[in-house]
């Protein structure tokens, strides 16, 4: 199977927001083969040997962005707002892991998820988004710091695939609007960036 990013190159970061989440997206068998091979694994490799450690600081937060803005547009089609469906997709999402035995040791940081999101659909929460990658980091290690952009990714994906049931739109359709949508996100991440791959 073809990497995602094959034959692509980014000068930022934020171009592997994308093929990471199509990558999770990817119906493959990941029980039982190595954690390397999984393609949303050779993705963020990827960014991290293009970008370092601050690839994923910034990476981390331009999935969240998009993984919000999946959620508002999920919202648009339903009764519920932002929060409601994040705190009801996570819990679910939690549950059934949990009962078909999909939940593993890394997927403590899936809890993280609604603490992450919610910030920024209100601003005044606590803690802040900065908070949350920093309790990761400091509990569990860079590894989980790594799982959680993988479980963000995953839990986009998931949104995307709920959105498309209800548009009747393709997956993939349903992906390209996104990245549409969530690039005055990344722009506005853009201008708080300070740090050297902005300037290649």
């Amino acid at each position: 199977m073809a990497l995602p990013t094959a034959g692509l190159t980014f000068d930022r970061p934020t171009g592997y927001v994308m093929p990471l989440i199509r990558a999770g997206m990817i119906d493959v068998e990941r029980d039982g083969r190595p954690r390397g091979e999984a393609p949303e694994i050779a993705v963020l490799a990827d960014c991290y040997q293009q970008f370092d450690y601050e690839g994923l600081q910034r990476l981390v937060m331009d999935v969240a962005c998009t993984a919000a803005e999946a959620i508002t547009m999920l919202a648009e089609l339903s009764p519920l707002n932002q929060v409601q469906i994040l705190q009801d997709f996570s819990a679910q999402h939690t549950v059934e892991m949990a009962f078909d035995k999909s939940l593993k040791s890394g997927d403590v940081v899936w809890g993280y998820i609604p603490a992450m999101l919610r910030p920024i659909f209100q601003p005044e929460t606590k803690p802040g988004m900065d908070e949350v990658l920093f309790e990761i980091d400091e509990k569990y290690g860079f590894s989980a710091s790594m799982d959680f952009i993988i479980a963000l990714a995953y839990f986009t994906g998931a949104i995307v695939h709920r959105t498309a049931a209800s548009t009747g739109r393709s997956a993939e359709d349903t992906v390209q609007v996104l990245e549409n949508r969530a690039k005055v996100a990344w722009a506005e991440l853009d201008t708080y960036d300070n740090r050297p791959y902005m300037n290649r």
